[in-house]
């Protein structure tokens, strides 16, 4: 958060606000400060002072939470990756099944999942879409995990509504969300919550800062000089980047999950999937890649492979003597047929030769009778009509 003399810029957690707010610094002045408590909206709304928050596409706020993660960092790691976290769960899940009426299939775990799979999979590997995926699952769409993953969303009537990222943006904008009443239980009535509660209608997406900034800059009547305005139209936006990334780690289910838990943040700030360009821009450069490195694999990889795996010096012996028996071997043949051939008399050799040469000339020359009676064919006057 940035407190300045002209407006309060609250971050959505962890959607890396560091430049904006070091432009802003820059311009307003005023002094950062961090932290995340309950009833933060009431509070903000206090101080009487515009407030402008920050956030980006649900896309990219779950994935950088998950890569957060695989970093050893975030709250949300630190649930999913403790053993007494987990034992706690499975001790109220176990509890809840003998209970009279009970459905204990409504909030099941998937087997395997724990703490274990947890440090072992989902945040094992910061480049494995598939591990990013399940990660998803397990916090986006798993009932049986939304407490372990935050107690109050768990614990909130958001929570059969909305995403986690709905959350975080209610109880940080609009007044008395933390304490949200059992009766806001439509899409509708969420949205009139927000309307009625909201603390600010200035926003600005990562994906345009340098946009939204100066847009909201010139709502609040904020003078900027020629260098301040040049530094705050020099913020660019991530959104190539983003969208690379997001193209990269979902794939269609995940794309969908999360459309549907965060339907009410896209619909506000017009969020959705990559759009068909980006999309096609991702596979073109794939391609390319691929084509560059196979264009790139040495000759000489290529050389070895055709020849095979290589001898050792035994082998190479081996087969040279091989080699050498075999070029001895021809050699005394030859030897035996020119003594054969020196035997009889060297004009019956010649004699035979054109013989042979002349006999197998006429052999070849000859041609079928088929041949000869479809060359002799008679002409269309000489057919003879068969009616006569």
């Amino acid at each position: 958060m940035l407190t300045s003399d002209k407006l309060i810029l609250v971050e959505l957690h962890k959607t890396g606000a560091a430049r904006l707010q070091k432009v802003l610094g820059d311009v307003l002045g005023g002094e950062k400060s961090g932290g995340r408590r309950q009833s933060y909206a009431d509070e903000l709304a206090a101080l009487g002072k515009p407030v402008v928050g920050y956030l980006c596409n649900p896309l990219s706020w779950y994935l950088e939470q998950w890569q957060l993660g695989c970093a050893g960092k975030g709250d949300i790691h630190k649930r999913l990756t403790s053993d007494v976290r987990w034992a706690q769960l499975n001790t109220r899940l176990k509890n809840r099944e003998g209970k009279e009426g009970s459905k204990p299939d409504r909030k099941q775990i998937p087997e395997g999942w724990g703490p274990e799979h947890a440090r072992d999979f989902w945040y094992a590997d910061a480049e494995n879409p598939e591990a990013f995926r399940e990660w998803l699952r397990a916090v986006v769409s798993e009932r049986g995990l939304r407490k372990l993953v935050d107690h109050a969303y768990g614990s909130s009537p958001m929570s059969r509504m909305a995403g986690l990222m709905s959350y975080q943006f209610f109880n940080m904008f609009v007044r008395g969300a933390e304490n949200m009443e059992k009766s806001v239980d439509s899409m509708e009535a969420l949205a009139s919550l927000h309307e009625g509660q909201k603390i600010t209608t200035h926003f600005i997406r990562a994906e345009s800062i340098g946009a939204d900034l100066k847009r909201v800059l010139d709502a609040l009547q904020v003078p900027l000089s020629d260098d301040q305005r040049a530094a705050v139209e020099g913020l660019k936006d991530r959104a190539g980047a983003a969208e690379a990334a997001n193209i990269r780690f979902y794939d269609a289910a995940s794309l969908r999950l999360v459309a549907k838990r965060e339907a009410f943040l896209n619909q506000l700030f017009g969020y959705g999937p990559p759009s068909a360009e980006a999309r096609t821009g991702a596979r073109a450069a794939k391609k390319a890649n691929r084509a560059e490195g196979e264009a790139d694999k040495p000759r000489k990889a290529k050389k070895d492979k055709a020849a095979g795996p290589k001898l050792s010096k035994a082998e190479k012996e081996q087969k040279r003597l091989a080699r050498t028996e075999r070029q001895a071997a021809k050699a005394a043949a030859r030897g035996g047929n020119s003594a054969k051939n020196n035997g009889a008399p060297a004009g019956a050799e010649a004699a035979v030769k054109p013989a042979k040469a002349r006999a197998g000339k006429a052999a070849k020359s000859a041609k079928p009778d088929k041949v000869r009676r479809v060359k002799n064919r008679p002409a269309d006057d000489d057919v003879i009509d068969s009616e006569e």
